[in-house]
């Protein structure tokens, strides 16, 4: 399933991009209004890869994927054919497991499956875009932060905590109406080292890795 409708995320933003490209060839003064408070929801698909490890040693990857969905509010601010903005969002993040036995040079899922849970995940961006009328093409990146669990289940290595780092991307946004826009995104989100359990003592047990997302949205202008 999942697999279905990233496939299908891809396709539908890269024709919307296709069709945004016959828009700005020859680009106009934009006669639509970007200026303005929008609130909106989205979904999509996510997938990543994480590297288990403490001071100890490396342990084993665990790749992450799943369907996510979340909510984003933002503000735009239009200057000829440039639009600036801020962005925030809240959403759910992927996950995933390396089935118990498998080994790693030092950390092995010896008591459980190793696992990476990006519970949540938020983001404080600027955008900036360039629009041709009704179509916008923009870039984005800023703070990124979430709450994770993960490690080796029914050890000490299992645990969860909070991580900040930054996310960066890009996207095509369409307003079909005077109030209602959709966009098709790619974020490339990196939350830093996340915190797992304990490794040898009290040293930090702790995932190594990143994911990038894939999403179609709706949005409401005021």
């Amino acid at each position: 399933m999942f697999k279905s409708l990233l496939a299908s995320t891809v396709i539908l933003v890269s024709a919307s991009v296709a069709s945004a490209a016959d828009v700005v060839t020859e680009p106009t003064l934009s006669s639509y209004d970007w200026t303005g408070l929008y609130i909106g929801a989205h979904v999509g698909g996510a997938f990543g890869s994480y590297t288990q490890f403490s001071a100890s040693g490396t342990g084993v990857d665990v790749d992450v994927d799943g369907v996510i969905g979340g909510v984003a509010i933002g503000y735009n601010w239009q200057f000829g054919n440039i639009v600036a903005g801020v962005e925030a969002d809240i959403q759910n993040g992927p996950n995933g497991e390396t089935a118990q036995g498998t080994p790693g040079p030092f950390w092995s899922c010896n008591t459980g499956a190793c696992n990476v849970d990006i519970q949540y995940y938020g983001t404080l961006r600027a955008r900036l875009g360039f629009a041709a009328d009704r179509a916008l093409i923009y870039a984005t990146g800023g703070l990124a932060y979430g709450g994770v669990d993960g490690g080796i289940y029914n050890s000490a290595q299992q645990g969860s905590g909070t991580a900040t780092g930054y996310a960066v991307g890009g996207g095509l946004e369409y307003a079909f109406t005077d109030n209602w826009l959709v966009k098709g995104e790619y974020m490339f989100v990196d939350l830093g080292d996340i915190p797992f359990g304990t490794g040898v003592g009290t040293e930090p047990f702790e995932g190594d890795g990143s994911f990038s997302t894939i999403k179609l949205g709706v949005s409401y202008k005021f």
